[in-house]
């Protein structure tokens, strides 16, 4: 493939994965974490680090801290939360708030035990190098094609140059995107560790046979569902 270059990207001390492939997707609430631990073998958490409260909160945006529902408290009302593996999208990590929200991260992780059970996503080269230094497994976000063709006319090859560059860069644990740029990503870059979310939400025959087909590529580890169950 034109795309494709050495398979030693993927580091000797990459991630190890859980049985199933579905992971349980956006799983806001404590409750839900909860209800869902042992059901599924991973939970995916969206974060977001507050500096002037300097605590990681559960939300997408800003205002989700008002909610108080911190990172901490989720991980406390599992009764074994190393049981499980966790995808964290921390949605507002940067350069600039990366050490002080890693310094709150590593608390939580040493006291629910949480080493190698969780990778950090991001899209900001800089902040996700800075955790792998700490030890942490990273997932890189990449573009979605789709998106860039609308917005920017961008062309296919731009944008997956773009993306070997930042793989060449940091060398991540996996990489992710959207679930429309399946097979673009197993096909580009097969040396990769892949990861796909936003699949098709409703519990169909049809939509289930499509996510058996993600986890069947070799190099699709981890497919988000919003499905009641693990299916894989």
């Amino acid at each position: 493939m034109f795309f494709s270059c050495d398979t030693n990207n993927v580091g000797e001390n990459s991630f190890n994965y859980p049985d199933s492939k579905t992971w349980k997707h956006g799983v806001y609430s404590k409750y839900d974490a909860q209800k869902y631990e042992g059901v599924f073998d991973g939970l995916e958490v969206d974060i977001i680090y507050s500096p002037k409260k300097n605590d990681i909160y559960v939300g997408r945006v800003e205002a989700d801290t008002s909610k108080n529902q911190t990172l901490e408290d989720w991980f406390s009302i599992l009764e074994k939360a190393n049981s499980m593996s966790y995808w964290i999208d921390f949605k507002n990590l940067s350069a600039d708030n990366a050490e002080d929200a890693y310094a709150v991260l590593d608390n939580i992780v040493n006291k629910y035990n949480l080493h190698n059970k969780f990778m950090v996503e991001s899209k900001d080269l800089k902040a996700l190098m800075m955790a792998k230094e700490r030890g942490y497994h990273v997932i890189l976000w990449v573009e979605n094609l789709h998106y860039w063709k609308k917005k920017t006319r961008r062309d296919t090859i731009s944008v997956m140059k773009k993306i070997r560059n930042q793989i060449d860069d940091l060398h991540p644990d996996a990489i992710s995107c959207e679930y429309t740029m399946f097979p673009l990503l197993c096909d580009s870059f097969p040396e990769q560790n892949i990861h796909f979310w936003d699949t098709p939400k409703k519990y169909t025959p049809e939509n289930v046979e499509f996510t058996k087909k993600l986890c069947e590529n070799e190099s699709v580890k981890v497919v988000l569902v919003d499905y009641p169950n693990p299916i894989d």
